[in-house]
């Protein structure tokens, strides 16, 4: 999950994702930018994913990383992810899907949707997108551009 242009060049992008998406999706070849109105619900599932479940082994535990692609279980951008949930905070909808979860399927809650603060306690703020790496990128894991 992205934004358009921080691992592909801008161009290759395509806004919307497809005819029928919402206007405010796009896509390249290697990211996905969901509907403005849902990416802070997709950040907190996603966080949710990360801190609840381990898989068997180091390669199947999901790791959220601003630098995906490393092993098969990283996804990102954490970053990205971040900032949507500080830009879409839960809203009532978002707290009732999580109230049925618990009590209809799961059994527990998704503690972000609950307690937002958590988020960045836990992962940090959101590190800045900045041009002059691969494309656009982060510096701490995007190697520069050789002039």
């Amino acid at each position: 999950f992205a934004e358009c242009g921080l691992v592909r060049p801008y161009e290759d992008c395509t806004s919307p994702a497809h005819p029928e998406a919402d206007l405010t999706t796009a896509q390249d070849s290697e990211t996905w930018l969901p509907p403005v109105y849902q990416r802070g619900d997709i950040a907190r599932a996603l966080f949710y994913m990360d801190l609840r479940y381990f898989g068997d082994g180091e390669d199947d535990d999901l790791v959220l990383t601003d630098c995906p692609g490393q092993k098969k279980n990283e996804m990102g951008y954490l970053s990205q992810l971040l900032q949507w949930h500080l830009d879409d905070p839960p809203d009532q909808a978002e707290r009732n899907r999580n109230d049925r979860a618990c009590t209809r399927w799961q059994g527990n809650r998704n503690i972000f949707v609950d307690f937002p603060e958590l988020a960045t306690q836990l992962y940090g703020n959101p590190q800045k997108v900045v041009d002059g790496t691969a494309h656009k990128g982060y510096p701490h894991c995007t190697p520069p551009l050789s002039s």
